[in-house]
């Protein structure tokens, strides 16, 4: 069996699909991210100044719920990508390809054809990036809860 760039080893078309989705999601994280650390932020300060320490663990909850809520969103539009591309024809198996590869778990067998599994790839460094970005965040956030522990 003959193995051909083109076909097998790079897909520029998976390359240029995976690139912008992967730009999107980073835009969609930046947008949560950015509410989260300027909204959220700013009334666990508040809230723990003034000791409403109940009020301050919910906002907490509430800032990791929307950091959540993120994520899920980036999933449903790798889903979308691979469905409308109809890379992945069948919608409900799109978005849990998109989750199981998103969150680097692998729990659902690859049903790209080979010349598009570069995707996967691309989609697991998205789901790294913006988890690894909404740790740092909880930590930041983690610090305005508890400023006696810096």
């Amino acid at each position: 069996m003959e193995i051909t760039a083109g076909q097998d080893v790079f897909n520029f078309q998976a390359f240029v699909l995976g690139s912008f989705v992967l730009i999107l999601c980073i835009l969609i994280q930046a947008f949560f991210v950015m509410v989260v650390t300027s909204k959220g932020k700013q009334a666990l300060i508040s809230f723990t100044s003034q000791h409403q320490n109940v009020r301050a663990q919910l906002v907490f909850v509430a800032c990791i719920l929307t950091l959540l809520l993120s994520h899920l969103c980036q999933i449903y539009v790798w889903g979308l990508a691979l469905n409308y591309s109809d890379i992945i024809p069948m919608a409900h198996q799109a978005m849990v390809y998109a989750g199981s590869t998103y969150t680097t778990v692998g729990f659902i067998s690859d049903p790209l054809p080979t010349q598009w599994q570069l995707l996967s790839v691309i989609m697991a460094v998205s789901g790294l990036l913006s988890f690894g970005w909404s740790t740092a965040v909880m930590f930041i956030l983690s610090q305005a809860l508890f400023p006696a522990e810096k």
